[in-house]
């Protein structure tokens, strides 16, 4: 079944209209007409089977035929990204929504490359959520903060309760250890991934004095994108099951 999304204030009880660029690609891409069933994401997590009832110029005017309602899941994982060079952003915003990631705090630091503006994040970055957001069935977008730089982010995140800091060098604990030692499992999570040139020594000590848990994903070097991606399916795998005994 096709899957648009939809502004929750759109639905009003059994009735919802559809406008937009998700109007025109019902009608004019897809050429759906009357009587047509379809699925209604409302970002607030519902799912809509509906039917079209008229379709005008500016809006489709729907049923909602049933709802079913998809809970946020128990620790909302924000993701602290610097920015990456090309389509590389790209990648991590299109997986991070699949992975349903709750946030993506992106900023700069000492070795960050790439240069993004503002109007560049929103047109952009929107745009690849709410496309994946359909096409995987996912009906909670994350939420996307400024940019900012590193300093300014490490001083917003004292209210979270769980802190981690992916670090490629020496010092860092297992990821499992870490989640095991926190149980019941934490509400938020906020989780950083640097640069394609990784932290400096300045922002590892930053982020240390301010609570952050060093974390090691193994041997290998992982590439800034993909350790946001295997960072995030790791704490999911994690969160989800039952403690593992760690001794050896």
């Amino acid at each position: 079944m096709r899957r648009f999304l939809i502004d929750p204030a759109a639905i009003n009880g059994t009735t919802a209209i559809l406008t937009g660029p998700e109007a025109h690609h019902l009608t004019t891409v897809l050429r759906l007409k009357p009587g047509a069933k379809v699925t209604l994401l409302d970002t607030n997590g519902g799912q809509h089977e509906a039917a079209i009832d008229t379709i005008d110029q500016a809006a489709v005017h729907l049923t909602i035929l049933a709802t079913t309602t998809s809970a946020q899941p128990t620790t909302a994982l924000h993701l602290g990204q610097g920015l990456l060079k090309g389509k590389k952003m790209d990648l991590v915003v299109q997986k991070a929504t699949e992975l349903g990631i709750a946030a993506i705090h992106p900023f700069i630091s000492q070795h960050t490359v790439a240069r993004i503006s503002e109007a560049e994040k929103e047109s952009r970055w929107q745009r690849i959520a709410l496309e994946t957001c359909k096409q995987c069935n996912q009906p909670h977008p994350p939420h996307f903060h400024p940019v900012r730089n590193f300093a300014e982010l490490i001083g917003d995140t004292a209210p979270f309760p769980l802190k981690l800091l992916f670090w490629e060098g020496p010092g860092g604990v297992k990821l499992q250890q870490v989640i095991n030692q926190s149980a019941p499992p934490p509400s938020a999570i906020f989780y950083l991934i640097g640069p394609e040139g990784g932290f400096s020594q300045t922002e590892y000590n930053l982020a240390v004095a301010a609570g952050f848990n060093v974390i090691t994903l193994g041997h290998r070097t992982l590439r800034a994108e993909t350790a946001a991606i295997a960072a995030a399916a790791i704490l999911q795998f994690l969160l989800e099951s039952p403690p593992r005994d760690l001794t050896p």
